[in-house]
């Protein structure tokens, strides 16, 4: 008589399939309040790129920002790609693709489908928080970064200029009387007069500098790879470039500008620069205006420092 083992006939109890899509819906459900307690861009798809794996393997996922937000890259970009385009409404999200090192079958692709759908609302407020921040950090009347913004990025170049030992220099300046066409001209014209300003002064930048508008209304800049005296070379030019960029209705506004100028010292703090840049620019404005002056570290005046033209 044949024996029959009895392993080839054991059948997976009817409660046990039960448990096994509980315990998976229970994991996606899990999924899914991770992603929504994630509002930046880059913790969200970082979430997504690693608890997603619970779903499906994938070695790297890219994140193409439509038009808000910004690109997100996480992992390692491979040959074997899925794109994907959100949408939550007529509004685009943007594009998602995930990579990896060999095909997606039939099965993956429509589980890839799935897994990317759950980013949608996520996704969404992610877009609204990044637009939320930025706009904070925007200042209204120049479409420039505001005194916020400097704060927050002003540590991380000392950070990276010391790290990667290349020179930080810093220009401070003020257009003398620029608020006094907004008392005379009005409102708009004053607006316009500042946008005037500081479009001048950004079409003379590098991709690599970053420019701010602070709280007092003056423009700083941080100059990356750049010394003290290419820095006062720039500054005397953008001085003789804002001369006469501001007209209104045929009227033509002439307009001066004094700037302070300084490096990043090995001792320096966000503070001690910024206390010497603006003493530099009082230095200019002291020397009757239209003016740019420089400052060295342990210079705390500027009266030794004969760079004042």
């Amino acid at each position: 008589m044949p024996i029959i083992s009895l392993e080839q006939s054991v059948v997976t109890p009817l409660g046990v399939v039960k448990q096994q899509r509980l315990d998976v819906q229970l994991k996606q459900l899990e999924f899914h309040a991770l992603l929504h307690r994630k509002l930046e861009l880059d913790r969200l798809f970082e979430c997504f790129f690693a608890e997603g794996q619970a779903f499906l393997k994938f070695d790297g996922l890219q994140f193409l920002a439509a038009s808000r937000g910004q690109d997100v890259l996480v992992g390692d970009v491979r040959q074997h790609q899925q794109r994907f385009e959100l949408h939550l409404g007529e509004h685009s999200l943007g594009d998602v693709v995930l990579m990896r090192a060999k095909p997606f079958n039939s099965r993956e692709d429509r589980e890839a489908a799935r897994l990317v759908e759950s980013l949608v609302y996520p996704l969404n407020n992610a877009l609204e928080h990044y637009n939320a921040v930025l706009r904070s950090m925007t200042d209204k009347t120049t479409g420039l970064q505001n005194q916020v913004a400097l704060e927050q990025q002003l540590p991380q170049e000392i950070r990276f200029a010391r790290r990667s030992e290349y020179p930080l220099a810093v220009l401070l300046i003020t257009v003398d009387y620029l608020e006094s066409i907004s008392e005379h001209h009005g409102s708009v014209v004053g607006d316009t007069a500042w946008q005037s300003v500081a479009d001048a002064l950004t079409e003379q930048l590098r991709q690599c500098d970053v420019i701010f508008r602070t709280e007092q209304d003056e423009f700083l800049m941080l100059l990356s790879h750049t010394d003290l005296t290419d820095a006062y070379v720039l500054a005397d030019r953008l001085r003789k470039n804002v001369d006469r960029c501001v007209s209104y209705d045929n009227v033509q506004f002439v307009l001066t500008m004094s700037a302070g100028v300084t490096e990043l010292d090995e001792a320096d703090t966000p503070e001690s620069l910024m206390n010497r840049v603006r003493e530099a620019l009082s230095l200019a404005r002291r020397e009757g205006r239209n003016q740019v002056a420089t400052l060295h570290a342990g210079s705390p005046t500027g009266d030794d420092d004969p760079s004042v033209a």
